[in-house]
């Protein structure tokens, strides 16, 4: 394994290479997955997303999904390798800059960290132009990347949506319950090799860019759903 601390940076020999600039060209999302499988059973959906989409520093991991990706539950004789991603829905996130990457990986790394020490465990990779390529073009399953100090643009879903949920136990949850955790994120995905955008008042899916995901943002003030079937307010 590679051990690395919170102070890693990009090597000064890749200070040309923009990991952002890397993502748009390969169309690639990071999202960050709520999975069956967590190291804190007692985070579930939807807070444990909530509180994702709300750190700072505390790095977390990520996987990068293409519009030809698939989720772990499209199909019912799927093979648990095939799919790209570990979970069926979670956030998405822009990067301001090369720092915020920690590590990438073709692979999911097993990576741990520590908050009372800072140390990071990963067996992925400094993040450069080789290695950021390898995590993608060599990956066959979901891939890893351990990324901090992101900006949350989005909520991403594969159908249907499995999960560790509030109504206790592990098991799917409907769509439009899920979308309403999240009142103030735009809800996207993929279909037919492309990105698309669910529009919350039709219920229909359309097409969308990269670029327009990656513009997206949180609405302000918006009520969120208390996610216990008692709701704060009603999603707009």
């Amino acid at each position: 394994m590679n051990t690395q601390d919170t102070t890693e940076t990009t090597p000064p020999s890749q200070t040309d290479f923009s990991i952002r600039s890397f993502l748009r060209e390969r169309q690639a999302l990071l999202v960050h997955f709520s999975t069956l499988m967590s190291n804190h059973p007692g985070l579930v959906f939807p807070d444990d997303l909530r509180q994702a989409a709300g750190l700072a520093d505390v790095p977390l991991s990520f996987s990068t999904i293409m519009a030809g990706d698939v989720g772990p539950y499209q199909h019912p004789d799927m093979h648990p390798a095939d799919p790209n991603a570990g979970g069926s829905i979670g956030i998405i996130v822009d990067i301001p800059s090369n720092d915020s990457v920690v590590t990438v990986g073709a692979n999911d790394d097993g990576t741990s960290f520590n908050p009372s020490t800072g140390e990071i465990i990963s067996g992925g990779y400094a993040p450069t132009s080789e290695s950021c390529a390898r995590s993608i073009d060599e990956r066959r399953t979901s891939n890893e990347w351990l990324v901090r100090g992101y900006r949350t643009v989005g909520i991403f879903a594969f159908g249907p949506i499995l999960v560790r949920h509030f109504f206790g136990g592990e098991g799917e949850v409907d769509r439009d319950a899920a979308f309403a955790c999240f009142p103030q994120f735009r809800i996207f995905s993929v279909h037919g090799g492309q990105f698309v955008e669910f529009n919350r008042e039709t219920r229909r899916w359309s097409p969308v860019s990269y670029d327009t995901i990656m513009s997206a943002g949180p609405r302000a003030a918006v009520p969120v759903d208390a996610g216990d079937g008692t709701s704060a307010g009603e999603a707009q």
